[in-house]
């Protein structure tokens, strides 16, 4: 399993076309996901879903509840629906940025990572998120009952979640910095050494 993940990983970062393809459903299902978020206040007592609230508290999960009317119900399904395709893909092109970035930063780290399988390292966060979503899931069905450890499950996932993927971005995000600076360097050796042979 994790070695067919790694190698996902890796064969995503060196195709365009499977890049593009994670690229387009993670953007697609963000809209959506957006979308219902928009819509969500107005029938859910002026708050948003779930998910979308980074410093929810399980008490105010029992709290937002009691004003879900029963549209609030029907677009949170849509909502959680689409959020278990989105965690996979966004943590996919995350991990595949950082393949490709250090495939081009640094071969000896990018082979220790590809031998090792540590690039599914980078879906931590959607390991998190999808245990956030079920834990969710458990307390709105079973509503109007309080299920007090499906509230503090799905908190306690989120923070995972968040810490996880803050993380993830900024190895990313340092992993393009390297690799851009490591193509300057090398277009900018290059030219000097056309420039010594010119001359």
């Amino acid at each position: 399993m994790l070695a067919r993940l790694n190698s996902l990983i890796v064969e995503c970062s060196s195709t365009w076309w499977k890049f593009l393809i994670i690229f387009l459903v993670q953007m697609g299902s963000l809209q959506i996901l957006q979308r219902i978020s928009n819509e969500f206040p107005a029938v859910s007592g002026g708050v948003s879903p779930f998910d979308m609230q980074n410093a929810l508290t399980p008490s105010e999960i029992f709290q937002q509840l009691e004003n879900y009317t029963a549209q609030a119900f029907d677009l949170y399904v849509i909502f959680q629906a689409v959020d278990f395709v989105f965690p996979f893909f966004a943590s996919l092109m995350i991990a595949s940025l950082s393949a490709f970035a250090m495939r081009h930063c640094s071969t000896n780290l990018y082979e220790v990572f590809v031998t090792r399988k540590l690039f599914v390292l980078l879906m931590v966060p959607a390991i998190f998120d999808y245990l956030e979503n079920i834990n969710l899931l458990w307390a709105v069905n079973a509503w109007p009952e309080q299920v007090q450890i499906a509230a503090n499950l799905a908190v306690t996932a989120k923070m995972g979640k968040l810490a996880t993927m803050m993380m993830a971005f900024i190895i990313s995000i340092l992993l393009l910095l390297g690799a851009a600076g490591v193509w300057i360097t090398r277009r900018t050796s290059a030219s000097d050494q056309a420039k010594e042979n010119d001359d």
